[in-house]
């Protein structure tokens, strides 16, 4: 464990300023997709071209995310932050200024490594400054704010575009930055590195690996709009799936990997390692759900889209820290089995949203699925974390935070899959079951008919319009709404698979004895 800080407040500012950093990370990358259309408009290009700049910079993310576990021990964790914000301001000042889709993508992942480096470094700063018996609550507020930036990213990003401008939503992280930047050079601790080590980097493990989550992650993104056999969507895999495997045996074999694999011979990371895949489904692939049900079949705008995930925001601001402090007293499992509990059960209570679904009801249902989320995602962390060794810690954080960018991937991919198919199923099953004899039928018809000639068709026009737009509107959106629900579902019993890790973790409680001695170790009997 990690040596116990003699400055009682000196852990508190390394998590204020770890807070700031990562929220601005997260918020940039959850925030952006509300700007492609007005890319689209900026540049002159198609909604194929502008969508590299998201999937480049979710690439260059994920890829650093491992380096900088590496270069942390290089030179260090405090000159690994800094680079980490410094690369994301310079980013962000360049992007603000970009002329082209060239220069935009080329500049995002400038930012994107800057943002990679900041999200594992952070909670390996608050493992140092932190005693095990006090680490859930700090990864619980750490959370709080690395999570309430999706919720408000759309909203905030949506409302600058509108009233002020693209270039802006780059412009609000540089006085930001620039002051966390600062204030971190000065209250951050030096803390040493082993600048020898550059000369044993694991080239072929780096580059494999950058190949395979390259791939992978592409093949994720582009699988339903290329179409899963095709060739350019098989071949992506072929490669990521070879390219994988290089990467396992380079890791085995040479003396000092980029990935030292023998950390998933520790119980308790492994398991979390697995239900983190859960929390991305959760997390991610629901609000996913949400964003698409509220703008494509409820007809609401990027703003009120944003606006209606606020209430989940606050009970996760809320709850998250609770959550941690929970998981400090009792240890992570019971915290977590509340947390799988609490959150499948809103998934189910989302599937049964319908177009006509109240605001109170959807609000319910976010405040339930914020508490549930805030309840898996602190008590997971501080398991994983505090399960490992201090020299481990850095590429575990690093591991837990690479697993939860594939799996938001892999789960969006699914989703969307899902509802595409359900989609078609019950649309098929709507148009079979609809008696064309019945009187109810042709009075709607009657209805649709009557409007359309006082919209000035013609008889015959408005005999075939009124066919159509019941088929070709009414009926696609009660499929789809159908569709959602049962993708809904699905999660649910995704999220619900997860106790059986979740039960089989070793609940482990940190207490502390002197402040001058380590916790004592207390491993509960419930197993």
């Amino acid at each position: 464990m990690a040596e116990r800080n003699n400055d009682k407040d000196y852990k508190w500012w390394v998590l204020a300023i770890v807070m700031i950093g990562s929220f601005m990370s997260v918020l940039d990358s959850s925030g952006m997709n509300i700007a492609l259309p007005h890319f689209m408009v900026a540049f002159g290009i198609n909604m194929e071209q502008v969508e590299w700049i998201s999937t480049v910079y979710m690439l260059a993310f994920a890829i650093f995310i491992l380096f900088a576990t590496w270069m942390k021990n290089l030179i260090g964790l405090k000159r690994t932050f800094l680079f980490g914000l410094s690369f994301f301001v310079i980013g962000s000042f360049l992007c603000s200024f970009a002329w082209s889709l060239d220069s935009l993508i080329f500049f995002r992942v400038i930012q994107a490594i800057g943002a990679g480096a900041i999200t594992p470094i952070s909670v390996t700063m608050l493992s140092e400054v932190f005693p095990k018996e006090e680490r859930g609550f700090a990864l619980g507020m750490w959370g709080a704010g690395t999570t309430v930036a999706p919720a408000i990213g759309p909203m905030m990003f949506g409302y600058i575009i509108d009233h002020v401008g693209w270039r802006a939503l780059f412009y609000i992280n540089i006085p930001i930055g620039v002051l966390t930047l600062f204030w971190a050079i000065t209250v951050l601790r030096p803390s040493k590195g082993n600048l020898k080590l550059y000369k044993n980097f694991d080239y072929i493990g780096f580059i494999a690996f950058s190949v395979f989550i390259s791939t992978l992650m592409v093949a994720l993104q582009k699988g339903q709009e290329k179409g899963w056999m095709s060739g350019y969507i098989t071949s992506l895999f072929a490669v990521s799936y070879f390219s994988f495997l290089l990467f396992l045996m380079t890791e085995f074999m040479v003396e000092h990997p980029i990935m030292d694999l023998s950390i998933f011979r520790n119980y308790n990371f492994t398991l979390s390692n697995i239900m983190q895949l859960t929390r991305s489904v959760a997390l991610i692939g629901s609000v996913f759900l949400m964003s698409m049900f509220f703008q494509n079949l409820m007809n609401y705008s990027a703003t009120t889209t944003g606006m209606m995930l606020i209430p989940q925001a606050l009970a996760l601001t809320v709850s998250m820290p609770i959550a941690g402090k929970i998981s400090d007293w009792l240890g992570s499992k019971k915290p977590l089995i509340f947390g799988t509990l609490l959150t499948a059960f809103s998934l189910l209570y989302f599937s049964s949203l319908s177009i006509y679904s109240s605001t109170g009801f959807i609000v319910a249902g976010m405040i339930m699925r914020g508490c549930g989320i805030s309840f898996i995602m602190a008590p997971l962390t501080n398991s994983a974390i505090n399960a490992l060794e201090p020299e481990q810690v850095n590429l575990g954080s690093g591991i837990l935070n690479l697993l939860l960018r594939i799996g938001s991937s892999f789960s969006i991919a699914v989703m969307g899959v899902i509802v595409e198919n359900r989609t078609a199923f019950h649309m098929a099953t709507y148009t079979g079951s609809i008696a064309y004899n019945s009187p109810l039928w042709y009075e709607m018809l009657d209805r649709v008919k009557a409007y359309a000639l006082s919209t000035g068709a013609s008889f015959y026009n408005a005999g075939i319009a009124s066919k159509g737009v019941f088929i070709g509107y009414y009926l696609k959106r009660w499929a789809s709404a159908n569709a959602y629900d049962d993708a809904f579902f699905l999660s649910a019993l995704f999220v619900l698979a997860s106790m059986i890790p979740t039960f089989m973790i070793r609940n482990i409680i940190y207490k502390k004895v002197k402040p001058a001695k380590e916790a004592a170790v207390v491993e509960s009997k419930q197993q």
